[in-house]
């Protein structure tokens, strides 16, 4: 009799995360499922990290891997070296500041047997915290189903930090070393058939930094642009698509503290 693998593999992708990290490993351990391994991949940090991962590992009885990169490799690089060395059934998500809540992977795993035949991958609301776990607010959209134009009608609905998806659709599509890779990524599945399906429940907790990527709007509104055309979508539909996403942006501030 073979031996059945993990039905999550967690992806936990570290850099220069000492003082976080800790953190972020310990709101895996205290998932309500336990039906799962964890994959950290360091990306070549110059500070504890490491150091701090092995120690908070030892505390735990769970198969934890641990993969620290001989040289700066980028996220989207890092990302698919977990997903090389996985094993599970669906594949999970979480950088090396951010936090799920204790019934995350449960509830995802409960959506997932009732509609396995439908969604290739479920995600959720979250909520955003800054770098002293102070809450600002929730990043929310509506549930259901996701196909290709509610991915791309407001911008990226899916947050990183909160998707399972299925392990043999990932890796026949693994993420492009582009700007906003996790978005490019999502485009091409649901232009592909793939659907993902949003919960309601906020399941996790992001960390924004004042000095990150997803703080630097301009930035973002460029790296959208472009993954839009990327994915074929022509000029104008990419700029119309583009100008949504900015209008949603100005929207949610009107709306929230962040």
């Amino acid at each position: 009799m073979t031996k059945q693998g993990p039905f999550f593999s967690v992806i936990v992708n570290t850099y220069n995360s000492a003082k976080t990290v800790e953190k972020t490993l310990n709101s895996v351990f205290a998932q309500t499922f336990t039906n799962y391994e964890i994959i950290v991949v360091d990306d070549h940090s110059t500070d504890d990290t490491v150091s701090i991962i092995k120690k908070v590992i030892t505390g735990y009885n769970k198969k934890v891997k641990v993969i620290k990169l001989e040289e700066n490799q980028g996220i989207a690089k890092s990302r698919n070296i977990g997903i090389d060395q996985s094993e599970g059934e669906y594949i999970a998500f979480l950088d090396g500041d951010d936090l799920w809540k204790k019934n995350k992977l449960m509830i995802q795993y409960n959506e997932l047997k009732k509609n396995s035949f439908t969604a290739d991958w479920v995600f959720s609301n979250y909520d955003v915290i800054d770098n002293g776990y102070n809450y600002l607010g929730e990043r929310k959209r509506n549930s259901g189903i996701y196909g290709f134009k509610a991915i791309v009608k407001r911008g990226n609905p899916v947050g990183m930090l909160t998707v399972v998806i299925k392990s043999k659709v990932l890796k026949k599509n693994k993420f492009r070393n582009v700007k906003h890779e996790d978005y490019d990524l999502w485009i091409r599945l649901s232009k592909r058939g793939h659907f993902g399906i949003l919960l309601e429940d906020s399941l996790a907790m992001y960390m924004k930094h004042s000095n990150s990527v997803s703080s630097n709007k301009l930035k973002s509104v460029v790296w959208t642009f472009n993954v839009f055309r990327l994915n074929n979508i022509n000029f104008f539909t990419a700029l119309y698509l583009t100008g949504n996403y900015i209008l949603n942006y100005f929207t949610r501030k009107r709306k929230s503290a962040f």
